[in-house]
């Protein structure tokens, strides 16, 4: 059985501090080469999930090394000179004026917007033209984990797609592909192990129009149906693992459906440059043994719904100020309780020509109130060249009838 927090409200205890001090950790010294462990676990206080500094107090340690640092490609770069002076917010939080790049690349913590805007440069941040997840990992496909409280683990392995057709940087057509101005991304998911799962599929399309709801689609092999899923389903758990639709990439959800609110500056303990795919652990537990950890700086947005009805009453995100990738995602309970963290790692990958570019390498989410972690390998593959009618019913009903996307 797997150690975990003895209660919620002891989890939740230390990450009270953020809210009335969120930027105590600013002038954490260099530790690079120190080892943290059950002697001097104080020192990563708050820059780590509380669950996981709980491990550490109990024997778990963390080396720390020197920083990895990126920068953005070049077409990336030129799209933000070019084209954030025009960027502006809406009454209701919308991006208007936007066209590629990031929106908002000077920060102003003390901007009353701000929080808006870090959610637009997070969800706006480099992902390429399309990207295979999973398509960097050996076997091309993403592996995922799920291991139980008492150790137990189940494996399955699916593949995704992503296509940004409106923001093209390397790919043609560019700037945007024909017909599809209108779409910020679509994706395609599917499950091919186990059996009895082999073959589900999801569409999903995310639209410019902030009043305009995503498109959700399911082809179910079990029912040989593919049906229309509505936007409540984007809260219901991807079984068998911890994560829904909007944990992926730590938060998926429309941005004009919540509100958000900036925190503070604060470092945290983050992977940027993973050594291993995936990391060593223990069978039936998710902590990496060989890794070793960075101290960066981030900001810490606050999440909250403008549905009351939506599962995720509150969640953290600590956004990387370069990359605006997530290192650490934390989530609260309608009661209040803490309930899931999750870091994610990065790695390096390779454009075709030549250049490195940055991305997430394994996923951890660890449910604090039931004991149960999911670990998913997810390296992607940038810029494949998809086509914008792959993205489409017809794939789905292609695979209902025995076709397959490669």
């Amino acid at each position: 059985m797997l150690p975990v927090c003895r209660s919620t409200r002891h989890c939740a205890a230390s990450w009270r501090s953020i809210r009335s001090s969120p930027t105590i950790f600013q002038n954490f010294p260099d530790a690079t080469g120190d080892t943290i462990g059950p002697n001097n676990w104080q020192r990563i206080q708050g820059m780590v999930g509380e669950n996981f500094l709980q491990r550490v107090k109990s024997g778990h340690t963390v080396q720390i090394k020197a920083p990895k640092t990126y920068r953005h490609i070049k077409e990336y770069t030129d799209a933000t000179e070019r084209h954030s002076g025009k960027v502006r917010l809406g009454a209701n939080g919308e991006l208007q004026g936007y066209v590629a790049g990031q929106p908002f690349p000077k920060v102003d913590t003390s901007d009353p917007q701000i929080g808006q805007k870090l959610a637009w440069n997070f969800f706006w941040r480099w992902l390429g033209d399309d990207y295979k997840t999973g398509g960097a990992v050996k076997g091309g496909k993403i592996i995922r984990s799920a291991i139980e409280k008492d150790g137990a683990e189940r494996r399955a392995d699916l593949v995704s797609y992503f296509i940004f057709p409106r923001t093209r940087y390397n790919s043609d057509p560019r700037p945007a592909i024909p017909g599809y101005e209108h779409i910020d991304y679509m994706q395609l998911r599917v499950d091919s192990y186990p059996r009895d799962a082999a073959g589900t599929t999801t569409l999903e399309i995310r639209y410019a129009d902030p009043g305009r709801a995503d498109d959700l689609y399911i082809y179910l092999p079990s029912i040989r149906r593919i049906r229309r899923a509505t936007t409540t389903q984007r809260c219901q758990t991807l079984a068998p693992s911890e994560f829904n639709l909007d944990d992926i990439n730590s938060f998926t959800g429309k941005i004009t459906d919540f509100n958000y609110k900036y925190l503070g500056d604060k470092k945290v303990l983050a992977n940027l440059s993973q050594e291993e795919l995936p990391f060593k652990r223990k069978t039936g537990d998710y902590l990496p043994l060989e890794e070793k950890w960075e101290v960066v700086d981030t900001y810490v947005l606050e999440i909250t719904p403008k549905d009351s009805s939506y599962c995720y009453p509150r969640k953290l995100l600590h956004l990387n100020k370069v990359t605006y990738d997530t290192h650490w995602t934390l989530v609260w309970d309608k009661r209040g309780e803490y309930w899931k963290e999750q870091f994610g790692m990065f790695t390096p990958v390779k454009l075709a020509d030549g250049r490195e570019v940055w991305s997430v390498g394994d996923v951890t989410i660890h449910n604090v109130q039931n004991g149960r972690s999911t670990i998913v390998t997810s390296t992607r593959a940038y810029n494949k060249g998809y086509p914008a009618s792959l993205f489409s019913l017809s794939t789905l009903e292609n695979i209902m009838r025995g076709g397959s996307i490669e």
